[in-house]
């Protein structure tokens, strides 16, 4: 990564305020993310993938807060911007794309409403060229029949279709950078492929960054240029998407990688048999996380200094990070 970011996290630190004190939730993250690149965000549930996106935008749950840490856009921190300069950005230069469309649109309005809200509100269009700009993004993300769908309401819409229309939404400001939260959770495999399609086609067109976070490292071989992984809170490995999947340097890193199905073939099996690992163990609870590298327990490669001390951030190519011990040992060689 060599441009210069549209977004930059810096040593982001997020806390809980639970009864016996506060609870570090996210910890001291750092990532960038540069114009027309998209970032995969990886990792297992409760890493702290979307807590981080929530963080970026300015969304977190009652009880949550930003304790240490910048987040910059184009070089401005906006973890302390006033909240009407918060809503600019929002929509604007920054959009989500939530993990559950049905949730995340409103039931008693029309999807065409919607859509044209945004673009109201965050563009000053009037009626008219509002509605006419949701037609184009309905046609945009390739929803048949856009001017009829316009006055649909979302349960008259497919799963696949909703998430479109999400897109659209995302997409009506012409932001700079997009956040989709595991985008095509609970679709079809043939609606998967066409949402990456899209998303391809569209950042292209326009030149968007995407930060997408996801399970799915099938996604982010298709179509992440960089990956950041995360466990427990912390973020643990980054780099060109390529080197890490080509070579992860991270043990939690390969962990996930070797929990991707794959065909295993024998002289001795006339069929293939799918082989799923699993990485043992579970992630740590929040406030009870342990001395030295979080993932300790679960590796095979943890020692006694594992087990004590935090790993650094570790280069091992270029702009390739992990924090670990082993590194650039047992795992490199």
């Amino acid at each position: 990564m060599t441009g210069t970011p549209f977004l930059e996290v810096r040593n982001l630190t997020v806390e809980m305020k639970g009864e016996s004190g506060a609870i570090r939730v996210l910890d001291d993250v750092s990532l960038r993310i540069e114009r027309g690149r998209t970032m995969g965000i990886v990792g297992e549930s409760g890493c702290g993938k979307s807590m981080t996106a929530l963080a970026i935008m300015r969304l977190l749950p009652p009880g949550f807060e930003i304790t240490a840490g910048q987040v910059l856009v184009e070089g401005e921190d906006i973890t302390r911007v006033p909240e009407a300069r918060m809503r600019a950005l929002r929509g604007n230069d920054i959009s989500m794309i939530f993990q559950e469309p049905m949730t995340s649109l409103n039931p008693v309005f029309t999807v065409g409403d919607q859509i044209a809200e945004a673009v109201k509100q965050h563009q000053g269009l009037d009626a008219g060229a509002a509605e006419q700009r949701a037609i184009e993004m309905l046609k945009a993300v390739q929803i048949p029949g856009a001017e009829a769908r316009l006055h649909a309401y979302p349960h008259e819409f497919s799963g696949g279709m909703r998430q479109r229309v999400m897109i659209a939404m995302a997409l009506a400001c012409q932001p700079r950078l997009i956040i989709a939260d595991e985008p095509t959770t609970a679709l079809d495999v043939t609606v998967q492929a066409q949402i990456f399609a899209l998303m391809r086609e569209l950042q292209q067109e326009t030149g968007t960054a995407i930060m997408l976070i996801t399970h799915d490292l099938g996604a982010v071989a298709e179509l992440a240029d960089d990956v950041a992984v995360f466990y427990a809170g912390k973020r643990i490995e980054s780099g060109p998407a390529g080197a890490i999947l080509r070579h992860a340097a991270h043990p939690y890193t390969s962990g996930l990688m070797s929990c991707t199905p794959r065909l295993r073939l024998s002289a001795a099996a006339r069929d293939g048999a799918a082989v799923l690992r699993e990485i043992p163990g579970m992630v740590p609870q929040l406030g009870r996380m342990p001395q030295g590298c979080r993932f300790a327990p679960r590796c095979p490669l943890a020692d006694d200094r594992c087990r004590s001390v935090m790993p650094p951030d570790v280069e091992v190519g270029p702009a390739h990070a992990a924090a670990c011990w082993k590194a650039e040992t047992e795992v490199m060689a």
